[in-house]
């Protein structure tokens, strides 16, 4: 009788255990069926019973029913448990065949799944949810592409760039600096913003070598986004070496005495040295060599449009460097009372100011015209030095009465609107 009890609690065990693995399979028929509660239910009796819940099988399917319900409703919680059923399956069996089969296609609905609820919190700027859902999607990647099944996910440098951009506006620094340095060691071409908000945030942190390298990178991937000049320029001012700078500028062009576009660069920078901002974006003191730079710029414009007269950036710099200092003038004219409006110091306030308009005013009509031809090619940057010669030309106009003129400025100002 003893034998015959051991044989039927053997028997037991074995049926229980054949029923639980029939879970198993059910819950991949009802997988099949899309009838996902059906599946949900018959896997979680599965993972609850001691003879089935470390089976990889078990979690692989688990995995499987979880994704498709994450998918569906696009929630990515249940995307991240998924993942995490897909870890402990490689986990009891790393090299699991039906894995092999079936995560790579997974692993990429879970991180799509979690990177576009981190883009819709982006959008609506819950930096901290982006961040997390950002971060999450990352490790997914991450963690995929280590397991050696046959297949990797590509890197998304968009995802690591926003994951980074979240960061800084989550005011989480260190967060912020790893990722969007990884963006910018991948050279991100999506965002120049990449560039511009690594290197303040170097800037801030006082790590003068990666800040320089920051704009260095930005200049190299955006070489016509005006902002890398300035940024540039503020790293040297800050930390006193304008001078090596322009003494590096000036080696160059003495090697490279051809080269037009480095002449540009030189002369941007001396006129940018002479005039500079503030981190807001307004005007700053004048430095005490300001006439000294002043005239090597203008000097080095004009030895580009002696080469290029057609050249729109070096008419409208060189009509730009006449007319800034005619503003200085004009706002020194408003300053004066009424009594004095009509001294000797007006009278050579509004002489100069005029000189100098008309002195500009050749050089904006110039760039005008070489950014009319251009046409649709113009690019962001292109634009932006466009318009604020335009309205130049329209300050200038209507100081002369030109009203025909005025008029025809106007248009082409809105259409660049």
């Amino acid at each position: 009788m003893k034998k015959l009890l051991v044989s039927v609690l053997l028997c037991s065990a074995t049926v229980s255990v054949m029923a639980q693995k029939a879970k198993v399979s059910s819950a991949e028929e009802n997988l099949k069926k899309q009838d996902l509660e059906k599946a949900k239910a018959d896997i979680d009796a599965a993972l609850q019973h001691d003879k089935t819940k470390n089976d990889a099988k078990t979690w692989l399917v688990d995995g499987q029913v979880l994704e498709a319900m994450g998918t569906k409703a696009k929630d990515p919680a249940l995307a991240l448990q998924a993942y995490d059923a897909y870890k402990k399956a490689l986990e009891i069996q790393p090299k699991m065949k039906e894995a092999v089969l079936v995560m790579n296609q997974s692993m990429y609905n879970i991180y799509a799944v979690v990177a576009n609820a981190g883009y819709a919190a982006l959008n609506e700027q819950k930096w901290e949810p982006a961040l997390n859902n950002f971060s999450k999607a990352e490790e997914v990647v991450s963690f995929y592409n280590k397991q050696e099944l046959g297949g990797n996910l590509p890197t998304d440098t968009s995802l690591i760039f926003y994951t980074g951009y979240a960061a800084s506006q989550a005011k989480q620094t260190d967060a912020a600096l790893t990722y969007l340095q990884k963006a910018a060691d991948l050279q991100f071409k999506g965002e120049p913003a990449l560039y511009v908000i690594l290197g303040q945030l170097y800037e801030e942190k006082g790590d003068n070598a990666n800040w320089l390298k920051a704009i260095e990178q930005g200049k190299a991937v955006f070489p016509k986004d005006k902002r890398f000049n300035d940024m540039e320029m503020l790293y040297y001012t800050k930390t006193g070496k304008t001078a090596e700078l322009l003494g590096m500028l000036e080696k160059k062009i003495a090697e490279n005495p051809s080269d037009v576009q480095l002449q540009l660069d030189y002369a941007i920078r001396l006129d940018n040295l002479a005039n500079p901002r503030d981190p807001n974006g307004n005007d700053a003191p004048k430095p005490a060599n300001y006439n000294e730079l002043i005239g090597k710029a203008e000097e080095a414009y004009k030895k580009v449009l002696a080469a290029n007269p057609a050249d729109a950036i070096a008419n409208f710099q060189l009509g730009a460097l006449y007319f800034n200092r005619a503003v200085v003038y004009n706002k020194q004219l408003n300053e004066l009372d009424s009594k004095q409006q009509t001294s000797a110091k007006a009278k050579e306030l509004q002489t100069s100011m005029e000189g100098l308009m008309n002195q500009s005013l050749p050089y904006f009509e110039k760039a005008d015209e070489s950014f009319t031809a251009k046409g649709a090619s113009l690019d962001a940057s292109d634009k932006q030095s466009y318009e604020s010669c335009l309205y130049a030309l329209q300050k200038i106009y209507a100081i002369k009465n030109q009203t025909a003129k005025m008029d025809e400025v106007k248009k082409k100002l809105d259409g660049l609107k």
